[in-house]
C-alpha cells in the first residue's frame, strides 16, 4: 500500500469507526514538501456529517523502505476534538499501518518536543534508547495531573529550558499549564525527554495496544 501510493492521492485506509454516531474515516496520503528532502505521509481522521467531510486531526511521518523504518513527525488535533482520543486513534492507526506493512523500526524524530505526545507514545511501548537520559538530560519534563481534574500540567527539570519552551511555538499550539513547582493536589505521573528520539521497544505489545484502542471506535 505504502510503496504504491502516488503523490497527492488520497486512499481510504479505515472506514469502520464512528464518532458520536457519525461515520468516521481515516485517509492515507503522500506529499512532496519543498522544504523537506523526504516525502511526508499523512493519516487524517474525518467525520461525515450531512454529507460534509470534517477534519478532526492528522498524523504525519516519514518512511524509509530500505531500512523498514518510519519516523513519527507529529500529530495535530483540531480544537473542537481535543481530549476525545483522536490523537490516540491516529497513533494506533500509524502503528498498525507500519507493522502490517512490515515496517517495524518505529521512532520519533529528534525535533519532537510536545510533552504530552511523547507521554502518549510511551503508552504504545516507545522509550528512550538510554533511560539514563532521564537523570542526565536538561530536556526532561515531568507530566503532572491534578486530582479529579482533566487539566494538564508540566514541570521542567531546568528553569532555563522552561523559559525557552514557554516562548516557543510548540507551547502556543497546545493546551496545558507550565508550573514552577508541585502544588496541592498536583502530582507527577511520568517524565519525558524533549528533543530526544523515542524508539518502539515491543512490537507485539504496541500492536495489541493499537488494536485495543482502535476497537473502541469501531462500529
Amino acid at each position: 500500500m505504502l510503496k504504491n501510493l502516488e503523490y497527492n492521492n488520497k486512499i481510504l485506509f479505515k472506514n469502520d469507526t464512528v464518532y458520536k454516531d457519525l461515520q468516521q474515516i481515516i485517509i492515507l496520503s503522500k506529499y512532496h514538501c519543498d522544504t523537506d528532502i523526504k516525502d511526508r505521509y499523512y493519516l487524517r481522521a474525518h467525520i461525515i456529517n450531512n454529507n460534509k467531510l470534517i477534519t478532526q486531526g492528522f498524523l504525519y511521518f516519514y518512511i524509509n523502505f530500505l531500512n523498514k523504518e518510519s519516523n513519527f513527525i507529529g500529530v495535530g488535533v483540531n480544537d473542537t476534538y481535543r481530549n476525545q482520543g483522536i490523537a490516540s486513534l491516529l497513533i494506533s492507526s500509524w502503528v498498525q499501518l507500519c507493522l502490517d506493512e512490515n515496517i517495524y523500526n518505529l521512532s520519533t524524530i529528534t525535533k519532537q518536543r510536545k510533552p504530552f505526545i511523547l507521554y502518549l507514545l510511551k503508552k504504545y511501548e516507545f522509550e528512550l534508547a538510554n533511560k539514563e537520559d532521564y537523570k542526565t538530560s536538561n530536556k526532561v519534563v515531568y507530566i503532572c495531573k491534578k486530582d479529579e481534574s482533566l487539566e494538564k500540567f508540566i514541570l521542567f527539570k531546568r528553569k532555563k529550558e522552561k523559559e525557552i519552551f514557554s516562548n516557543s511555538k510548540v507551547k502556543r499550539e497546545d493546551n496545558y499549564q507550565i508550573i514552577d513547582k508541585l502544588e496541592k493536589e498536583i502530582s507527577i505521573i511520568d517524565e519525558v525527554c524533549l528533543s530526544t528520539p523515542y524508539y518502539l521497544q515491543d512490537q507485539d505489545k504496541a500492536y495489541q495496544k493499537s488494536l485495543s484502542y482502535y476497537n473502541k471506535f469501531k462500529r
